[in-house]
């Protein structure tokens, strides 16, 4: 069984805060960990119908004859997160024990294709918070005026709506909350494969399926 990853410092701190956003929604959220050879990948299935992933690269080659570098498990990103434990008693390289499987969400099932991928819109994040920013600004100044039924169906309007590079709007918002979009000059861009549209930054990326179903989402902004 593959036990650990061996990650520096700095890639620690960025998955627990990734785990502590995600578990934010939900703390029953489950990451599938993917890695091939040097690096590892963890996807997450959000409440806003959209797969969160970001990549690691390890400190050295997994030591596993039986796996020879490769892992694909789903666990639970809260017992991840406990593992991980106190951030500010990480030491320069740490050895991330892994927890036991969990079956996780159906929409971790089948995950975006490697590629190739169609190149879309490019950008800067700083270009997408203050749309984000305020689309959420406008759907709280309609929902006191909303009935509970009123009040899907603006969510479902506001975040199906076409957003940036023919992302619907709940995939930017996602990236807001997600820390994604934090350094306004940090360069963007999207892409595009059959079945799937996705949003690159150099935190992470957001995956959409375009085939997929109106997201029924509840608009309240989580805690970054």
């Amino acid at each position: 069984m593959f036990a650990s990853m061996r990650l520096a410092k700095d890639e620690v701190l960025h998955l627990a805060a990734f785990l502590g956003r995600i578990l934010g929604w939900d703390e029953r959220s489950a990451v599938r960990i993917v890695q091939r050879g040097r690096v590892v990948g963890f996807y997450s299935a959000l409440p806003m119908d959209v797969l969160a992933f970001i990549a690691l690269p390890t400190v050295d080659d997994v030591s596993s004859d039986d796996l020879a570098g490769e892992i694909d498990v789903t666990v639970s990103a809260g017992r991840l997160r406990d593992i991980i434990g106190d951030t500010s008693k990480l030491d320069a390289v740490t050895d991330v024990r892994l927890p036991d499987p969990v079956a996780g969400s159906p929409a971790l099932a089948v995950l975006p294709p490697a590629g190739p991928w169609s190149s879309g819109e490019k950008g800067m994040a700083g270009d997408l918070a203050p749309v984000v920013d305020a689309a959420v600004a406008e759907f709280r100044a309609q929902v006191p005026k909303s009935g509970s039924l009123n009040s899907t169906l603006l969510a479902e309007a506001t975040w199906d709506a076409p957003g940036y590079g023919a992302l619907p709007m709940r995939a930017l918002h996602a990236a807001r909350l997600l820390g994604f979009l934090s350094h306004p000059g940090a360069r963007i861009e999207t892409g595009n494969i059959s079945g799937w549209k996705r949003l690159v930054t150099p935190s992470g990326q957001i995956f959409v399926r375009s085939t997929s179903l109106p997201a029924k989402l509840s608009l309240v902004t989580k805690k970054r």
